[in-house]
This record gives structure tokens, sequence and C-alpha cells, in this order.
């Protein structure tokens, strides 16, 4: 099967939606299918050589509050003519912004096949993100239009030409069209200064709602999805991990030491972790906590930890690869997070698989994976002393650790990377109708 996928973040960039695309990808070009990744080009160049996956990188421009991160603004009739090369079986869009949008209206109007997956919760992302931190433009409506790109391509006549490239004519421009107004219309109706949760689920459903199908990594998102107006069909379905890169704890015994790891993104609530952590210092004296990961939040942290007393006992380990950080997860007592925003969350999974208990924050997808009481221990969202209280009843009980540690790996087994993409290949079959054969 030839596969398509289209990105506005991968590789050197890292994050949950970058590892899933490139360990699915790796897996399905071992199973022998063709797979081209169209995403942002990066400062940084990185070799890349996997057997049947090429990459296709557009120029992108760099976005002001996280260097890493690259906004890429493809013509339409550039990623057409890469789709007619190509000659997917099936179209797949992970992200929402210029790059995933622009190849969804391009698939619509070649009438390929489109599954897209839902990895970030809009809603709440988008109420974090306010605009001057993303791209500091003037309103909300230059950052979507920029960011959608459709207005540019509107007034170059840039439909026209590709109207008469591909098949479809003017049902091409007046599928782009629809999507424009769709977007337009919400901006008009909504002015305030950052993204409301109103708006944000008419996007939501503006682009989602021209797929094939949906795919959701979490049981919650998709439950979310079609309570806001998705229609399309939605499945479930794990981002998986690779468990073998990840080392089981060997004993319970306490170690002194607690884990966060992960994107240092503001919307991740690391400032929680720390200031419990700060409180749980009065009574566990002994204990440090390791910062693994990097991000526009990381200077923030470091200050935290300074005005909070306890920057001798915060250690910022800055970025680390997966094989690295999968073997250290066993040398901690516990993983922590705060993060309302998880979808899924491939280190919380890959926690689990260490054997970690897990103290983490009851939001979106995080009771799925962890339960109540049972692979870890859940706290209302903020509650800086109730988290502190929580871990402080975690490290005070071996027992406890361990059972939650047992219950972690039972559970992540059903989230292994084979078995994931084994469905994903069904899917595609599927959704395509069988165009390869």
């Amino acid at each position: 099967m030839r596969i398509a996928v289209f990105t506005d973040t991968y590789l050197p960039e890292v994050n949950g939606a970058v590892t899933s695309i490139d360990s699915h990808s790796r897996l399905l070009g071992a199973r022998g299918h063709q797979v081209l990744i169209i995403c942002p080009k990066y400062r940084r160049p990185i070799l890349h050589v996997v057997p049947h996956v090429q990459i296709k990188r557009y120029r992108s421009l760099s976005v002001s509050s996280n260097r890493a991160t690259r906004l890429a603004l493809p013509s339409m009739a550039s990623v057409a003519a890469t789709l007619r090369r190509f000659d997917p079986d099936i179209v797949h869009i992970h992200t929402p912004l210029s790059v995933g949008v622009v190849g969804l209206a391009t698939a619509r109007m070649m009438r390929l096949p489109i599954v897209e997956t839902y990895h970030t919760y809009i809603p709440d992302f988008m109420q974090y993100v306010e605009l001057h931190r993303l791209l500091r433009l003037d309103s909300l409506q230059d950052r979507i239009v920029d960011s959608l790109v459709f207005e540019r391509m509107f007034e170059s006549g840039m439909f026209h030409t590709l109207a008469s490239l591909i098949s479809g004519g003017d049902r091409a421009i007046e599928e782009v069209a629809v999507v424009a107004e769709d977007v337009r219309g919400g901006l008009e109706r909504d002015q305030s200064p950052e993204l409301s949760t109103r708006f944000a689920w008419q996007f939501t459903r503006t682009v989602y709602n021209r797929a094939d199908l949906v795919l959701t990594p979490s049981l919650t998102l998709k439950r979310e999805l079609e309570e806001h107006g998705v229609t399309v069909p939605v499945e479930y379905l794990s981002n998986g991990i690779d468990d073998s890169t990840v080392a089981s704890k060997l004993s319970y015994a306490p170690t002194g030491r607690l884990l966060h790891a992960g994107r240092l993104g503001f919307e991740k609530n690391v400032d929680v972790v720390v200031e419990a952590f700060a409180r749980l210092l009065t009574q566990r004296p002994e204990y440090t906590l390791d910062i693994v990961g990097d991000g526009p939040a990381k200077d923030h942290i470091e200050r935290l930890s300074a005005r909070l007393g306890v920057g001798d006992r915060v250690r910022m380990r800055g970025f680390m690869d997966r094989s690295a950080l999968g073997r250290i997860y066993r040398d901690y007592d516990a993983f922590l997070t705060a993060s309302t925003i998880e979808t899924q969350g491939i280190v919380l999974l890959e926690a689990m698989a260490a054997g970690l208990p897990i103290v983490a924050v009851r939001a979106l997808a995080v009771p799925e994976l962890v339960g109540e009481g049972r692979a870890g221990v859940l706290v209302q969202p903020g509650d800086v002393g109730g988290f502190a209280d929580a871990l402080d009843d975690v490290l005070g009980d071996e027992t406890l650790r361990s059972r939650m540690g047992a219950a972690g790996q039972a559970d992540v087994k059903k989230h292994a990377l084979p078995s994931i993409v084994t469905r994903l290949e069904q899917i595609y079959a599927e959704v395509s109708g069988g165009r390869s054969g």
C-alpha cells in the first residue's frame, strides 16, 4: 500500500505526534508499504534513512515562542504534483495547521481516501496558546488565515491553476471555498483575543468532518469528538509504544528519586509538579526531582525552582532520546505529570511499561490509562496540595507502589506497537476500499 502522511511537526522536533508518526512509518516500511511523509523543513539537517519511507519537506518559518517548531506554507499546486507522482492509496493527516489543511484540501479535490488523527485537544491547547506566544501577530484572524493559507491561495488564483491540473474542476474550487467560509464564519462570530472553546470546536468540526475516518488515541477523545459534532466515523486507535526499549523496574525499595518527562510546554503544567515537590520536601527531604525534556517553559521552571528554594533538588536533565529514557524509568520511585491536555501520553505509557506508579491529574485521557487508584493516583487539576499529599501516600507504601506498577505493566500490553500498526493497516485497507489491489 502507498500511504501519504501530512504533518506540521516532524523530526528533528520531538513530541508525541512525531514519535507516533515515526514509529508507525518505520514499521509500515518494514512490512513493505511505501510511505511518503510531507512535513516542514528544519534548520538543522537530519539524516533519516528508513527503507520504503520518503520525506518531502517544505520551506518553513520559525515559531517565535519555540524555535524548534516550524510553520510551513506549501502551495497546493506543489502538493498536488507530489501526490500525483506518488499516487497514494490513502492520505493520512496528522495535524490541523497549514501542512495538514493543505494536504486535506488537496486530497479532497483529488478524491483520495482520507484518514485524520486527532492528536491534540484543540479547545484546551489553543486557549493556552495566546497569539503573541505563537507568532506575535496582531489578531486572531491573521493567525488562523495565515496558518490555513486560504487568503493567500485565493488571491493568487492558485485554485484555478490547480483545478486545471487535476480532476475535479469547479468542484475543487468549491471544496476549498466551503472550508474557508466555515473558518471565516467562526472568526466573524468570535473576536476574543484567544481562541475560545466555542470557536475551537467549530474549527475541529470544519477540519475533521472532511475526512473519511477520524482516529483518536483514546476513547475519551472519541466521545468528545462525537459529542461536539464530528459526524464522520471516529475510531479509537492507540498511538502504541515500543515497550522493547523500556527496562522493567526490578525493585520497589525507595530510591529517593522522582521523574517528570516530556516536552516542557506551559500547557504541561510542570509548575504544579515543582510546587507539589517543594511541599513534599518538608516531609521527605531526601528526595530529588529529575525533569527530562526541553521546551519553551524550561527557563520558567528553573526560575520557579530557585524561587521556591528547591533549585538544588530539581535537576533539569534536558532532552533525552527514547532509548536512553527507556533505560532510566526504572531508577525512580514514581512518575509525575500535571498535564491537563494529554490525548494519550506516550511517556505515560512508557513509565507504566517500566512499572512506575503514576501520580497525575484527573483530566482528558489520563484516567482512562491510569485508572482511579489502579496504576497510580489521580488528583484534581491544579491542586498542588492534593498532588503533594497523593505523592506522599504513594512514596510511603512500598506494597502500594509494587501493586500499581504491576497493574500498569499489565494494562500497557494492549498498546504494543506491532498490534497497533496491524490494526492501522486494516483501517487503511477498509477506508481505501482495496484501492491498492
